[in-house]
């Protein structure tokens, strides 16, 4: 992984300070820089320290543990600098110093500038010899779609011969192994830091999701991509530490349409008029029911050997072929349409979409885990109204004898989703099982509350029970011959997260567990016992 300048050379902090818009620098700016740091619990001897402002922290206010574990430099916010006679006052709400005594104590440089996040991304390029410009940088944005849209684009561009890497919801790859994920848009310095790997490693191509706080939180600023695709946008993710309101939330994501070569969107959404207020890309678009730049025809959903699958005729510039696909539904034509019209640009065939497409997979996403022969088991990561009422309305079409619904929502996030997701339910579900997805800080049983204002007044059958695992054992008890029961939420995740814990817990083995032991009251694990008791403290 390569540094500024090469692996060898020392890293200066002038070098790095040379492309940052900064507002003053105090100390020395030719002092050894071994490493980039938010984290203050991440500083070592050498460290350039960047203090960030957090929803419930603040960087300034772990300073001193900063520069008690070595860091040469420190970035801070202008903000918190009040200028005196031939000095300044670093203050927080913990403290508050002169600079000049930082300085001569801890024999530390300190640049203030105007904004922390948007330095932290400068720097972290800087510092990684700007990887993104030696790749071709896709972006995915959209409230919907963004995981499987990477995943099917990456398929077919691995089937033309691309090396390529992918960050996202779901894994980190590299191009040398895969890593789980935490969040779907990393922070700046692991961007740059994975980007450089993909670099190291050979990759051509990076395919990446970038979330609407990505994009606030200025975690890809500096990235300039290649494509930028834009799939829907529905009201989502607006609340405290989200967005204040749907306009912030669109703007957000319609920044990718000015930071793109060529933006590649849903001409079908109404919203994209206004995603594209202001864009500096060229435009292509992708649709079901306007004349585009690719669109598919003839679509069909069918079930053959217990799986469900999709084919359709897509219609591009200079070619008409067929695609059949592992992931039914009309939102996932769409995603396709979108993999396939950036595909394009990066010299995939029409041979290579239809052989990737084929084959591809998402996990967690309208994965079918067969442990019947009887019933139709489904992991979805649908978490929101509207990837839930895409995702029953799909499986209506179906036609099972029932069709039940297991699902939960996250504790603080968007209290909106809850009682709208119950009222999908409702509607479109013969049978509902309510459970916890992740509680996070909130009690599990006011999350339920929530979700049962909206579902109660559609008089469709439900029960909650908040113990996730119970409430496998009882769906998979309930199922019967031609039914489907669709586990949403969770998807991939093999964990739920409870009071800043995340414990080990996946469907798939929830599945696998039931199936074994049909009797929901036997082989309660201990830990389990434990779990739901500390959520309730």
């Amino acid at each position: 992984m390569k540094k500024a300048n090469s692996a060898e050379d020392d890293m200066r902090l002038n070098q790095l300070l040379k492309h940052l818009t900064y507002e003053h620098v105090q100390g020395s700016q030719s002092r050894e820089i071994t490493d980039i740091c938010y984290h203050s619990g991440n500083v070592r001897e050498g460290s350039l320290f960047v203090c960030l402002k957090g929803l419930h922290a603040d960087g300034h206010d772990y300073l001193q543990g900063a520069l008690e574990a070595g860091a040469a430099a420190v970035v801070v916010a202008a903000e918190n600098v009040v200028p005196l006679d031939n000095d300044a006052l670093l203050y927080t709400e913990q403290f508050g110093v002169r600079i000049s005594e930082i300085i001569d104590r801890w024999k530390v440089s300190i640049v203030i500038a105007a904004d922390t996040r948007h330095a932290l991304a400068e720097l972290a390029a800087a510092f990684f010899d700007y990887p993104a410009a030696k790749l071709r940088m896709v972006g995915i944005t959209g409230t919907k779609g963004k995981t499987t849209t990477a995943y099917l684009l990456s398929a077919i561009l691995r089937e033309s011969g691309h090396k390529t890497g992918m960050i996202g919801t779901i894994a980190i790859d590299t191009g040398d192994g895969v890593l789980p994920a935490v969040h779907t848009t990393p922070e700046a310095y692991e961007i740059q830091k994975y980007l450089a790997q993909m670099v190291d490693n050979g990759c051509d191509t990076c395919v990446m999701e970038v979330s609407s706080q990505g994009l606030k939180m200025q975690r890809v600023e500096g990235i300039f991509f290649d494509i930028g695709m834009f799939l829907n946008i529905e009201p989502d993710h607006i609340g405290e530490g989200e967005h204040a309101s749907f306009a912030e939330y669109l703007f957000c994501k319609s920044r990718l349409m000015r930071q793109c070569r060529i933006g590649i969107v849903n001409r079908d959404d109404p919203h994209t008029e206004r995603i594209l207020q202001g864009h500096t890309c060229s435009v292509e678009t992708f649709s079901l029911w306007h004349p585009a730049d690719v669109t598919a025809e003839n679509i069909r959903f069918f079930m053959q050997s217990g799986e469900l699958l999709g084919s359709f005729l897509v219609r591009g510039k200079t070619a008409v072929y067929p695609v059949r696909m592992q992931l039914p539904g009309m939102f996932n034509v769409y995603n396709a349409l979108a993999a396939i019209g950036a595909a394009g640009h990066l010299g995939a065939t029409e041979s290579d979409v239809g052989l990737a497409l084929r084959s591809a997979k998402v996990p967690g996403r309208c994965e079918n885990v067969r442990q019947s022969e009887d019933y139709v088991i489904l992991i979805d990561y649908a978490h929101n109204e509207m990837s839930l009422k895409n995702l029953l309305e799909m499986l209506r079409g179906f036609k099972p004898r029932r069709l039940i619904v297991l699902f939960g929502c996250g504790g603080n996030r968007s209290k909106l989703r809850r009682s709208k997701m119950g009222e999908t339910a409702g509607h479109l579900a013969d049978f509902t099982i309510l459970t916890s997805d992740n509680p996070r800080w909130e009690d599990p049983e006011e999350i339920l509350d929530d979700i049962e204002d909206g579902i109660r007044g559609t008089g469709g059958q439900y029960v909650r029970i908040a113990d996730r695992r119970e409430a496998v054992r009882y769906a998979m008890a309930q199922a019967m011959e031609n039914d489907m029961l669709v586990l949403a939420g969770k998807g991939h995740e093999a964990y739920q997260e409870i009071r800043g814990v995340r414990y080990p817990l996946s469907e798939y083995e929830l599945v696998e567990e039931a199936r074994r032991s049909p009797d929901m009251g036997e082989n309660t694990d201990r830990n389990e016992v434990d779990r739901w008791r500390n959520m309730r403290r």
